[in-house]
């Protein structure tokens, strides 16, 4: 039987999967992505959307002021080392829904937690044909979207020239934690220092990380056609998201559902989106695609990133939830620093933080 040694085995090449595939190997690590591309994965449903102001409140994101610069350096050194174009920023307009949330939003202590990220904005003609807005809205700066199925597929073809991405289904039978290593097939088997899962949703089943609190969430999405030549430069966003595309195209989203998590499309789930698009929006559309997925989110919204409280062969890079294309280039970087050079993980992404959940779980 023949054995391949690698630093790192990675399970997944979803948004997590990549990102940390990719670092690990600007490293100089040497490394092996295990993934089935035949299971559906969110990252490939994902709008993509980076915005550093949310709620309803519109106040600043968790680590906006640090997380934002970094992903527009990130995502433009990668577009340059990949040769695709897959990074979009673009601002966004959220119109206020009516004059109590308006006079909300503009009182000063309100306008503070924008930051530099968001101004007050009366729309202009091109908006005002498209979006209804008669009472102006909030223009976010430093959002944008990223292209994800042309991202991952970017990174597929990365990691096959370099041979480091094995197309399998991973099983947990294979594993042989004491050895250090994966058995493939009955031909040869895989060797490694660590094992990191970036599973996405699947993560909530594997058996060496199913105590930690994971609270996926389905979404479903539009891809959508505008009925006339309309003129959209901005994402919008009020109960619904909408991004505009190329040739007079858009995706709008997202709903969110805890209870039917499965990768299947729902007239509800499409009536809803629709429903919300013309409350927002005056230009008319067809549908061309209807997509679902289901988001690795989490009990307290913050990624998991860690080794395991037992095994220190295994770690994890997982629970990003909605903000993935956010929270992933850096935290991806900090578990590297981590891996690599010893560096400390932010306590609020580092699962030590549910130690006690481990232990309740041995000890029922």
């Amino acid at each position: 039987m023949t054995t391949k040694h690698y630093d790192y085995l990675l399970v997944g090449q979803g948004l997590a999967g990549s990102l940390l595939g990719y670092s690990l190997l600007k490293r100089g690590c040497s490394v092996k992505i295990v993934d089935n591309y035949e299971q559906p994965s969110s990252s490939r449903v994902a709008a993509g959307i980076y915005n550093p102001v949310t709620g309803r409140k519109l106040v600043k994101t968790w680590l906006a002021d640090t997380i934002f610069p970094f992903l527009k350096t990130y995502y433009t050194e990668l577009e340059s080392e990949l040769g695709k174009n897959f990074f979009h920023p673009m601002p966004m307009f959220r119109p206020f829904p009516n004059q109590e949330v308006k006079d909300y939003l503009l009182q000063e202590t309100a306008m503070t937690n924008y930051g530099d990220f968001g101004q007050y904005h009366t729309p202009n003609d091109s908006l005002k044909s498209v979006v209804k807005s008669e009472l102006g809205g909030v223009m976010t700066d430093h959002s944008g979207w990223v292209d994800l199925p042309l991202m991952l597929d970017t990174f597929k073809e990365y990691f096959e020239k370099k041979q480091c991405l094995l197309q399998h289904l991973f099983d947990y039978q294979g594993l042989h934690l004491e050895s250090n290593t994966y058995q493939v097939n009955n031909e040869w088997t895989l060797s490694f220092n660590k094992l990191i899962f970036c599973e996405g949703f699947y993560g909530r089943n594997n058996p060496y990380f199913s105590w930690l609190p994971f609270n996926p969430v389905k979404g479903e999405v539009l891809r959508v056609k505008f009925k006339e030549d309309i003129s959209l430069k901005e994402m919008i966003n009020q109960g619904v998201f909408v991004i505009p595309l190329s040739d007079g195209r858009a995706r709008v989203g997202a709903t969110y559902s805890w209870h039917e998590l499965d990768w299947v499309p729902t007239s509800k789930g499409k009536l809803d989106l629709l429903e919300k698009y013309h409350k927002l929006m005056l230009a008319d559309i067809d549908i061309e695609e209807h997509l679902a997925g289901v988001r690795p989110a989490t009990k307290d919204r913050r990624p998991l990133v860690g080794i395991h409280p037992k095994y220190t062969n295994l770690g994890i890079f997982n629970g990003l939830g909605s903000k993935g294309v956010s929270l992933a280039p850096y935290f991806a970087e900090q578990l590297v620093d981590f891996l690599v050079n010893k560096k400390e993980l932010d306590p609020e992404v580092n699962i030590n933080r549910f130690g006690s959940l481990y232990l309740g779980q041995k000890q029922s």
